[in-house]
């Protein structure tokens, strides 16, 4: 595509998406993960909880609390994020708490925040996993996830870089691409009209180049996920721009999200 193209793109996605900003239906959303083996000592009550129970909990909260500044300053919106990470770890706390909750589960916990600043967090049981960094190793001892590539461009917005509720560019996706041969072991890749992999439906990921993990920068239109941001904090990867067909049948991929962190993949 040319960049009029492009532009001609990004301006049709803006105009559908800026409606939803001024809807009650658009929550942004971070997903969370609740494990008891994050702590030095599995807690026995909800009063033994601390912040290490929360996998990468301060990446959620400061990530959050960006993407309320953003829409504010782009989008004219009415939200508001007001709370302290202490506060906000007392309300996940006791959400789990009021619950009554299995506390030796591993939990998704899914983080919602509405356009006018309501803010709702649920609870749901996730499998288990004994190293979420396991991915990284070699050899990696996670299970090894089926990748598909997306032959169609998504085209990026802020409902591509910041995580939303608005997820049907990723849903078409997965319908266009996942055979289902391998349920909850696949994952598409997506690309943006500059033919530049960006990431999966639920993942970020990367590619290993020349003994380097590389994945491609937030300029793509990729998802500012947190533990793509870990990560590249601690130095186990690089940035890089990747062409989609630069990636070939065979590849190896790391596949990497809050809720399963590290895993290997192979592009099928």
């Amino acid at each position: 595509m040319d960049s009029h193209e492009i532009d001609k793109l990004g301006e049709e996605i803006y105009d559908n998406y800026k409606p939803l900003f001024d809807s009650d239906d658009l929550c942004l959303l971070s997903t969370m993960r609740y494990d008891p083996s994050l702590s030095e000592t599995e807690p026995t009550s909800a009063s033994s909880l601390n912040k290490s129970n929360f996998f990468l909990f301060d990446e959620h909260y400061h990530r959050l609390k960006f993407t309320v500044d953003y829409f504010k300053r782009q989008k004219n919106t009415n939200l508001t994020f007001n709370l302290s990470d202490t506060d906000f770890l007392r309300k996940i706390i006791y959400t789990i708490e009021s619950s009554g909750t299995n506390l030796h589960a591993a939990l998704k916990i899914r983080i919602l925040l509405s356009m006018i600043g309501k803010l709702k967090i649920e609870l749901h049981e996730t499998p288990e996993r004994k190293n979420l960094l396991d991915g990284i190793l070699d050899p990696a001892n996670s299970p090894l996830w089926d990748v598909y590539k997306d032959p169609e461009f998504t085209v990026s917005s802020p409902l591509t870089s910041f995580k939303t509720t608005s997820r049907d560019h990723y849903t078409q996706a997965r319908s266009r691409c996942l055979p289902s041969l391998r349920p909850g072991c696949e994952e598409v890749l997506l690309q943006n009209p500059q033919g530049n992999a960006t990431e999966g439906s639920i993942t970020n990921f990367a590619i290993r180049k020349n003994d380097t993990w590389i994945t491609p920068p937030l300029s793509t239109g990729c998802l500012c996920g947190v533990m793509r941001h870990f990560l590249l904090r601690k130095g186990y990867l690089e940035e890089a721009v990747i062409p989609m067909a630069s990636i070939s049948t065979g590849d190896e991929l790391l596949l990497f999200n809050g809720i399963m962190g590290v895993i290997r993949a192979k592009v099928k």
